[in-house]
């Protein structure tokens, strides 16, 4: 189920930041909770993910050693596994609000079509992983809507949040590509369409947008936000935190080919993680009741 790779659902929590929720109990009960069921989803795709790349994981240095390809598991024991967590995940879904089901419904849909098909297609295979992490962001809005509580979408937000996610999917495609060399079309032939000169003007836009947006967030988030303060400059002071932060990882990417897993990179790498606490700690700030 990959533990290692459910920091990814801390995207998640993001609406407790932006919605200025971080101090109401129900909302982060509300957060906590469609955290854990995107965990449950997100982990019984990895398990069909790997059933049905078995074979093709062997060939991989680093995924030979998953429990499945190298045969430590058993392949009916993590389909059960897979059943057992997809079903609590979409009740524990449900349970929260229809809409969020929405959310986790049509991700789980649209990831297990990437593992039998989807992954396989040129650029759709790399778009996908951006639509994943997009709609736990949007889902992670959506969770905190109650009756009593109506949660804004910014657009500046979800597209932010889309830049970057391509910017992380591209950047994995690169790595595996550049780790893989000559063995890159047996373990995925879509691997080789991708060519690292395309994929370097690609993951260029990418953080381009994604940085531009994150201004164009920044600078607007206050006015619009229910209680802002009327200083959207001070929003702004974030956005040092989100250029290094970028900055930091492609330079992971290209000079120490650690692009291969986002995840591993930011639990790891010290300077990245530091970053990403450093801005923690100003949007908190920038967003205590004043």
């Amino acid at each position: 189920m990959r533990p290692h790779q459910w920091t990814k659902n801390l995207l998640l929590l993001a609406g407790l930041f932006f919605a200025r929720e971080l101090f109401h109990g129900p909302s982060i009960f509300r957060a906590a909770f469609g955290f854990v069921c995107f965990c449950l989803v997100s982990g019984s795709i990895y398990i069909l993910n790997d059933l049905i790349d078995r074979d093709r994981d062997k060939i991989h240095p680093r995924k030979q050693k998953r429990p499945i390809a190298s045969g430590q598991l058993p392949a009916r024991t993590a389909l059960i596994a897979a059943v057992i967590a997809a079903a609590a995940a979409l009740g524990g879904a449900y349970y929260i609000s229809v809409h969020f089901f929405m959310c986790a419904f049509a991700y789980a849909l649209m990831m297990i079509a990437y593992s039998f098909i989807l992954k396989n297609v040129f650029l759709i295979d790399a778009m996908i992983i951006a639509i994943g992490f997009t709609i736990r962001a949007v889902a992670g809005v959506i969770l905190l809507r109650t009756p009593e509580l109506d949660v804004p979408l910014t657009s500046w937000f979800v597209i932010c949040v889309m830049f970057l996610s391509m910017l992380l999917a591209f950047c994995k495609r690169r790595s595996e590509r550049v780790t893989l060399e000559v063995d890159a079309h047996d373990f995925r032939p879509v691997l080789a369409l991708y060519s690292v000169q395309l994929m370097d003007r690609v993951i260029s836009i990418c953080a381009t947008g994604a940085i531009l947006s994150y201004v164009l967030y920044a600078a607007g988030m206050d006015h619009e936000a229910p209680g802002g303060t009327g200083d959207p400059w001070m929003m702004l002071t974030t956005v040092p935190f989100v250029m290094f932060g970028i900055f930091r990882y492609l330079h992971l990417v290209y000079n120490r080919q650690e692009g291969e897993a986002p995840e591993h990179v930011l639990l790891t790498d010290g300077p990245l993680l530091g970053c990403v606490v450093l801005w923690l700690m100003a949007v908190g700030f920038v967003f205590l009741p004043k």
